[in-house]
């Protein structure tokens, strides 16, 4: 197995199980390599791109009342997500990120590169953690994992 030889980061939405704990012990019934490093985003992955509201509000050119505050309490933060980029003023964001009519794919064909631009250009780990509990769990735990 590769954490033998390297670290190992598994990133996982929490979806629609009940808790992180549930869902870690689901996937890794035994017990965990130490060279595995496993967090769960609470609620999905979303959540955390949601979190640093002011770099959100940016790049989706929206203003930062209409970004939630408490991201990992939404229920379906795609959906947040995808309501919000709907009411961006660029439109080759919503054109990339949001899926095409009478499409039956929930997101559009760039939606993963934009996601990926922002993330590297835009959002900010410290500002986000700030707002987002799951994210401030993990780059707590990677800070310490990697010591």
């Amino acid at each position: 197995m590769a954490q033998r030889v390297m670290p190992v980061l598994l990133l996982t939405d929490l979806d629609r199980s009940g808790c992180p704990a549930e869902l870690i012990t689901a996937w890794l019934p035994g017990a965990a390599s130490p060279r595995l490093f496993f967090r769960v985003a609470v609620r999905e992955t979303e959540s955390w791109l949601l979190a640093d509201r002011p770099a959100f509000a940016d790049f989706l050119g929206i203003t930062i009342g209409t970004v939630p505050d408490r991201p990992d309490e939404l229920t379906d933060p795609k959906a947040a997500l995808l309501d919000l980029v709907r009411k961006s003023k660029r439109r080759e964001l919503r054109q990339e990120i949001l899926p095409r009519p009478g499409v039956s794919f929930p997101v559009g064909l760039g939606y993963n590169d934009q996601w990926c631009r922002f993330v590297r250009d835009h959002w900010e780990t410290g500002r986000a953690a700030k707002a987002s509990p799951s994210l401030a769990r993990a780059v707590d735990r990677l800070a310490r994992f990697s010591e």
